[in-house]
């Protein structure tokens, strides 16, 4: 919530909505600074909403861990739970086995001529995928509040 209300209001088609092309770019000064945050590999199913009430004690900084995240499509930056990845590969590939694309021996793409190249599956395409949304950067609960403070700033 705090997110959107901190957000400016405009008239679209005589409505009133909340500007979601305002955006803020993340607090550079912080996000560069390595002790302010870590990296976290999330567990599988987790949410932004359930990591943020564990990390700072309540649901309503999700919008943090999103932010210095780039999430902006929950459904497209966020790691799918295991239920819905193999929901996900199934509807996506008409054979999950099937080879996506070929890597030679420093994991570079290649065409499958190339000797030494490795084939790739869709399905180990789309696993890697996620492991590396699955490591995200989270905010150090103590920099929480000076994190906050500076994007009403901001704003």
């Amino acid at each position: 919530k705090m997110y959107f209300n901190s957000h400016p209001r405009i008239t679209y088609n005589d409505v009133e909505v909340v500007n979601i092309f305002t955006k803020i770019i993340p607090i550079q000064r912080l996000l560069e600074n390595a002790i302010a945050w870590e990296l976290y590999d999330l567990e599988d199913g987790e949410s932004p909403e359930l990591l943020s009430y564990r990390l700072y004690g309540s649901v309503k900084y999700h919008w943090v861990l999103m932010m210095i995240n780039n999430v902006i499509d929950i459904n497209k930056d966020w790691p799918l739970s295991t239920q819905n990845f193999g929901d996900f590969v199934d509807s996506k590939y008409d054979e999950p086995n099937a080879i996506h694309h070929w890597v030679d021996e420093d994991g570079n793409v290649v065409d499958a001529e190339v000797e030494g190249s490795a084939s790739i599956k869709n399905i180990e395409y789309e696993e890697d995928l996620q492991k590396k949304k699955a490591l995200i950067k989270v905010l150090k609960p103590e920099y929480l509040d000076s994190f906050v403070e500076e994007f009403k700033s901001l704003l």
